[in-house]
């Protein structure tokens, strides 16, 4: 199997693996028990190309998520990433967790806020509608709520409870979600070197 798309999103705190042939997801770590939430990456990884019947070389594109989200959890992700880009001569390209949760939730005319938590009193806030991130910041959890009265109609994810409201959808985009987000960026070109960092958390 050639041409192989590399996604991997570990910001929610559960590492996921997933590898992409054109628009179709063959391999999801989030699927298998034995490998659901590992952060052992090579581990994943060469349990999926050899499922494949693949070769590290089939891999053309590596995506990765950049958070906001764990800190810690984030930043190996997407140093695994950087160095597995590193190792095979292709550009990493960085996805924010806020654009695969609002792509994973979106339905309809309804935006999706997005609430993660960050180190009290503040939280990570989005607004995702019309098939873009719209809003996002980091403050105070009373300013976010304030912020959500303004919405007439909202599907919430995230990992922060809001009183009222139906507890959070999610606070994991699917491999399926991801890879559509992967596929509305510009890819870089091979030469390039996109290294992402994670963004503030």
């Amino acid at each position: 199997m050639t041409d192989l798309t590399f996604l991997l999103q570990t910001s929610n705190g559960v590492p996921v693996l997933g590898l992409a042939c054109g628009d179709d997801i063959v391999f999801d770590s989030a699927t298998d028990e034995a490998l659901i939430g590992s952060r052992d990456y090579r581990m994943v990884l060469e349990t999926g190309l050899d499922r494949l019947g693949a070769k590290l070389t089939d891999i053309k594109q590596i995506f990765v998520d950049i958070g906001p989200g764990g800190l810690g959890v984030t930043r190996t992700g997407v140093a695994f990433a950087n160095a597995l880009g590193f190792a095979i001569g292709l550009p990493t390209t960085g996805l924010p967790a806020f654009e695969l949760l609002g792509a994973e939730a979106s339905l309809g005319d309804a935006p999706v806020a997005i609430l993660r938590k960050a180190a009290r009193p503040f939280v990570h806030f989005g607004v995702f509608e019309n098939g873009a991130l719209a809003h996002y910041e980091h403050c105070k959890r009373d300013s976010a709520l304030t912020s959500l009265e303004k919405l007439d109609k909202y599907r919430i994810v995230g990992n922060v409870e809001v009183d009222g409201q139906e507890p959070p959808l999610t606070n994991v985009a699917s491999m399926a979600a991801m890879l559509k987000v992967a596929r509305s960026k510009a890819f870089p070109q091979p030469d390039a070197r996109t290294y992402p960092i994670v963004e503030v958390l």
